[in-house]
């Protein structure tokens, strides 16, 4: 009877010793996948907003030039 039940219970320790390398060893990781993500956020905020400005300033100059073409005729 003790036979048959080895495996099993070598499995568990086997799997319980995994479960507390892979806690340990997921930690950095998760930290690692953050700070990329973060990064990634900044970047995108920053070109929407170059993309938002660069709008913005050629919405104005063709307002302007619109408008001097207006007093003129």
């Amino acid at each position: 009877m003790m036979k048959s039940l080895a495996p099993v219970a070598l499995t568990g320790l086997a799997g319980v010793i995994l479960w507390k390398v892979l806690q340990i060893l997921m930690a950095p990781v998760v930290a690692w996948i953050l700070g990329i993500l973060a990064i990634g956020l900044k970047i995108g905020l920053a070109l929407a907003f170059a993309f938002v400005l660069f709008y913005g300033v050629r919405r104005v100059m063709r307002a302007r030039a619109q408008g001097e073409s207006d007093a003129e005729a």
